[in-house]
């Protein structure tokens, strides 16, 4: 156990707890406050914008349209038309909440922007009839151009009158002429009192709500540690070796109660090894946190080798530097690959990966992860091909073996050194299959034993059947093409034509299976068992093997 460092911060469960659920309680309710500080001032003002509109639009309608036309020197103010649009103006202010000035304008032969009737009563206030607007914005002006439409200002104006938020809506004449502009005034007092009072309303919900999110995260955080800390407890005690200590533990957390089942389990578990070592043994194994013992078992696993082809021409290719980055990008896909896929990266050898699939715990589909892996890692190294294209770096083509069979898995080595590692004859095999893609010009070869318990799930043709270096005994190899699903109908096809000549060619038959490899050969001229297997057709029909052959083919190299 190393010694706790002194200037380590130690902190109790139950503060850490409390301060994690208060600070996060206080840092969202405060982002919330901004937040919500932002939006209204925003909201806001939109609110107003979208009643102005909704005035605006509405009064437009209200005035009467030739009426409004007939009142056009100061004179006319005196004109029962005149009063009776001003009435109506009244009536549109009166019935409107939060409307400070309500009146009309239109533009003058000069081109510029004049009042017609304001239904302010005010005489300080009041604009007449012909009274020159000189401070127009451009969303005042933007009203008398086509199409004509509302307007309603984005920004607070001020002028002689005050500071405002203005709308403006068209009056149209019966023709679909413009003959005058309507304009709605807002105080900005009004709005930013609405927005005073709306912020100060979340204010106080917000300072509220800390309040309660801190008390109860206190109460939270205390509800959980309680437990925890007799866990710890009872743990502290374990590490002592004193196993006689029980204790119940009351909680509705799920994790708390499976914590203390495992412990219960642990507990149980030491006491029955204390029946088979000495007790000051297991305790000081515990004390000082290891477990170290040299054991292995036999297992059906199925193992996999990988080896980057050409990697000693590649790698005096590119500089160390370059290489040790590329291995490494190389090394991440694979490894996660296979552990995605449940399997057991066993050891890096040089450029080569070894990996198992059924140790160290049971898996029933080991040969079918294996191989969908294995897949799987071809279009890792596929995705890489791109970038190696783009910076002229040598693609890596990695070549692949499974074998599927009875190993020796476990702890391998001396008390020293241990390893979790498989040994034996499928290890070995899984290796040799690996080097037959290059002679067989492959990706990835499968044993016959693996392929067997793949063969409704995968693809796979039959490459030939071989006595590797070391073997006098052939066993049948098999290329894995793809998943069922995923394979296209051509190589579907083109698979079982090979897996056709494969069997013509085992019967002795040389002539139909040197047709059938010939026409693999005109789908895909480039393949090499199709071509290695018709020059072996050609050259039997004219050179007979003896009588005893069998159709084993003997490697000579590793």
């Amino acid at each position: 156990m190393q010694p706790a460092n002194p200037k380590q911060l130690n902190l109790t469960l139950r503060w850490s707890l409390g301060s994690a659920f208060v600070g996060l309680a206080l840092l969202t309710l405060l982002l919330f406050g901004v937040t919500t500080h932002l939006m209204v001032r925003t909201s806001a003002k939109e609110e107003f914008r979208h009643c102005m509109y909704e005035a605006s639009a509405i009064g437009a309608l209200l005035v009467d349209p030739q009426l409004h036309a007939t009142i056009r020197e100061r004179q006319d103010e005196t004109s029962a038309a005149y009063q009776t649009v001003r009435h109506q103006l009244k009536r549109i202010r009166n019935v409107t909440s939060n409307v400070r000035y309500i009146y009309t304008f239109r533009k003058n032969s000069a081109g510029q922007i004049v009042f017609i009737v304001d239904a302010e009563e005010s005489p300080d206030l009041v604009s007449h009839v012909g009274d020159v607007y000189d401070k127009a914005t451009p969303a005042m002006l933007s009203a008398f151009e086509k199409p004509y439409r509302i307007i309603v200002e984005k920004d607070f104006n001020t002028d002689q009158w005050g500071t405002f938020l203005s709308s403006y809506a068209p009056i149209f004449n019966k023709d679909g002429s413009l003959e005058a502009v309507l304009g709605v005034d807002i105080n900005a007092s009004k709005i930013i009192s609405h927005e005073k009072d709306y912020l100060n309303t979340m204010y106080f919900i917000v300072v509220v709500s800390i309040l309660i999110a801190s008390i109860l995260g206190l109460l939270f955080s205390k509800r959980i540690s309680k437990p925890l800390l007799l866990l710890e407890q009872d743990m502290s005690r374990i590490q002592k070796f004193d196993l006689d200590h029980a204790f119940d533990i009351k909680s509705h957390v799920r994790e708390i109660n499976t914590m203390q089942s495992a412990v219960i389990n642990m507990k149980n578990s030491l006491r029955s090894f204390k029946k088979y070592v000495p007790a000051e043994l297991v305790a000081e194994l515990i004390l000082l946190r290891k477990e170290a013992v040299l054991e292995a078992e036999k297992k059906d696993l199925t193992v996999f080798f990988s080896d980057i082809a050409g990697f000693t021409t590649i790698s005096e290719q590119l500089s160390p530097e370059v290489l040790s980055e590329r291995l490494g990008v190389y090394f991440e896909g694979m490894t996660s690959t296979i552990l995605q896929h449940q399997g057991t990266v066993d050891k890096f050898i040089g450029d080569a990966i070894m990996a198992f699939w059924g140790a160290p715990g049971p898996l029933p589909t080991h040969e079918l992860n294996g191989c969908r892996a294995a897949l799987a890692c071809q279009r890792f190294l596929a995705t890489m091909a791109p970038e190696c294209s783009q910076k002229g770096y040598p693609q890596f083509v990695t070549r692949m073996g499974l074998c599927s069979g009875e190993v020796i898995v476990g702890n391998m080595g001396y008390k020293d050194r241990l390893s979790y590692t498989a040994i034996g004859d499928t290890v070995n095999l899984a290796s040799r299959l690996e080097s037959l893609n290059k002679y067989y010009g492959t990706r990835i070869i499968l044993s016959e034993t693996t392929r067997a318990r793949v063969y409704d799930s995968m693809v796979t043709r039959f490459l030939d059947v071989v006595a590797v270096k070391g073997k006098q005994t052939g066993i049948r190899i098999h290329e894995l093409i793809e998943e069922q699903e995923r394979v296209s109908p051509a190589i579907r096809q083109f698979v079982e034509r090979h897996n056709e000549g494969m069997a013509l060619y085992l019967d002795q038959k040389w002539q139909p299976a040197a047709r059938v490899f010939e026409h693999c050969l005109r789908e895909n001229p480039q393949d090499q068992p199709a071509s290695m297997l018709l020059k072996r057709c050609q050259n039997f029909a004219e050179n007979p093997p003896p009588e005893d052959w069998n159709g084993i083919t003997v490697m000579k190299d590793k």
